[in-house]
């Protein structure tokens, strides 16, 4: 075990034991799991990923075995529905989130949470579900590995390009980097760079079709909420309109492609100004951020919900993700 691993896993151990999570309080409180991405070591798609965005499938079986001893696992929407109408709840309870609508939460996320019967919400990109399009972090993914590019001159990426061989550590430093600048900025560069070095489109989609995202919401474990249109994060400088068009446009293309409401809604990046939240309350019952922490029924904030990020590193094992739930201290 590498020494940094020998030193945090004392503290790993206490906090799973004697965490938040352990604690009686006397009211009732949410836990929410955010994941991303759930893919076997040996897909190709894992290598191209960073490794903040990854669980495996065998994880995510652990994780709901070992959550569902911990906490009653919920619906977040139906949970949020109880707490607005004043109807009981449990004392510690957890919901099971997946941001974007990846392909591979079909095909890996799907089978375990039906066989295993865990409610789960998934947040979908609407105008990049049925589609090939890409993140602009997996664009830059892409760029950053074409043959070109260091021939290529790009001001931009000079800026925020970690020095070094691109591996998933330096990728990650690269995209948290270029997350300085707005999105219309971003993908106007991205754009320039592609036709500049003839990238083609992608062969396979990366996120679900339709009818994928469809068979899903027609399950009665899983519910359908928003993550934008087109993942523009909520931040200041994001025109109104656009801002609006992205909150509202999304629900109403969802709910004509699924035949279902959609109450969720999930901030892209975490991203939110006072302008986002009030349009989020205006359009939805509830809204998630990626600030870390736990929902406590007395001071609920429904359209400024707190999660719990995990991805493999940091919760390979029971103990590891009791730490991340303890909310230690």
């Amino acid at each position: 075990m590498p020494l940094k691993q020998l030193v945090k896993r004392p503290i790993q151990v206490l906090s799973s034991r004697f965490g938040q999570h352990r604690k009686k309080v006397g009211q009732p409180r949410l836990w929410i799991m955010m994941y991303h991405r759930i893919l076997p070591e040996d897909d190709p798609r894992f290598r191209d990923e960073e490794p903040g965005m990854l669980v495996q499938p065998d994880t995510l079986a652990m994780h709901c075995e070992v959550l569902g001893n911990e906490f009653e696992l919920v619906d977040l929407t139906s949970w949020c529905e109880k707490a607005t109408n004043g109807a009981e709840l449990p004392e510690n309870a957890c919901a099971i989130t997946f941001d974007d609508g990846w392909l591979d939460n079909y095909q890996y996320a799907f089978p375990i949470l039906n066989k295993l019967k865990i409610p789960a919400t998934l947040y979908a990109v609407s105008d990049l579900i049925g589609t090939k399009d890409l993140f602009w972090p997996n664009r830059l993914a892409r760029l950053l590995q074409h043959p070109g590019i260091e021939a290529a001159e790009f001001p931009w990426l000079n800026q925020v390009k970690q020095q070094g061989a691109l591996n998933n550590e330096a990728l990650a430093s690269t995209i948290y980097n270029l997350k300085s600048f707005d999105d219309a900025s971003i993908l106007g560069w991205l754009d320039d760079a592609e036709e500049r070095l003839s990238i083609a489109e992608e062969k396979e989609p990366s996120l679900m079709s339709w009818a994928q995202l469809k068979e899903m919401a027609e399950s009665p474990l899983i519910t359908i909420g928003s993550h934008t249109c087109r993942h523009f994060r909520m931040r200041s400088e994001l025109d109104s309109a656009v801002m609006t068009a992205e909150i509202q446009d999304s629900k109403s293309r969802l709910e004509q492609e699924l035949s279902q409401a959609v109450k969720a809604f999930c901030y892209p990046n975490g991203d939110f100004t006072s302008n986002a939240v009030s349009l989020a309350k205006e359009t939805y019952q509830s809204a998630v951020t990626t600030q870390v922490g736990i929902n406590h029924l007395d001071n609920l904030n429904l359209h400024q919900l707190l999660r719990i990020g995990v991805h493999e590193d940091i919760s390979n094992d029971p103990t590891k993700l009791l730490a991340k739930v303890a909310c230690w201290p």
